[in-house]
């Protein structure tokens, strides 16, 4: 598994880095995927998720203005491309808030992802697929596939399915697998039904 290091820096023990890191693992953990060193960065509670793209470039993404800190209250995402040595050369490159023009997806991942795989810029080639395995009480599997995608577009692609799975299934989380262990694994439950939600690369 290729996944990029965590950001070295003193506020890797900050209370709030902490919570906002965890909090926004969603957007997060699918850009290191792709093989960016990602941060969040404070600035004086101009919260935003920023992404080094190793040419120069960098990735930032807010919500409407800055991130809240209970992501929850996320209504859209705005994602830019800017120099690193020159911020004022910024480019658009998504906006999915309420005035927005892709305000019609609003909070959700794929799109997001989708548009961030298409950049110009060193990331990892490896594909990887989204599945899940749903067994009733009575023994009954049902498996469902996604096709491989991107490393990050297939890993935001989990965090959507895992979202729908309590948030729209009325499933409950029961486990899931330390991110630095392998691929993202969660384990679902609703009135003795089981559902495994899973990340595969392409060679495995």
């Amino acid at each position: 598994m290729t996944v990029a290091a965590l950001p070295d820096h003193e506020d890797r023990t900050n209370p709030l880095w902490l919570k906002l890191f965890h909090g926004y693992r969603h957007v997060i953990s699918p850009l290191r995927h792709f093989g960016w060193i990602t941060d969040v960065e404070l600035s004086g509670g101009n919260f935003h998720v920023r992404a080094d793209l190793g040419d120069g470039t960098e990735l930032i993404i807010a919500a409407e203005h800055a991130l809240p800190v209970d992501p929850s209250e996320v209504t859209g995402w705005h994602v830019a491309r800017q120099n690193i040595e020159d911020p004022a050369r910024l480019t658009a490159l998504y906006d999915s808030t309420p005035d927005g023009p892709q305000a019609h997806h609003g909070v959700s991942l794929i799109p997001m992802f989708a548009r961030i795989d298409e950049l110009d810029a060193p990331k990892s080639a490896r594909q990887l697929v989204v599945s899940s395995t749903h067994t009733t009480p009575h023994g009954v599997n049902h498996n469902q596939t996604a096709g491989y995608e991107a490393a990050g577009t297939a890993i935001a692609r989990y965090f959507e399915w895992s979202r729908r799975m309590v948030a729209n299934e009325g499933y409950r989380c029961v486990w899931e697998e330390p991110e630095q262990d392998g691929y993202p694994l969660a384990l679902f439950e609703k009135d003795g039904h089981i559902t495994t939600v899973r990340v595969t690369p392409s060679d495995g």
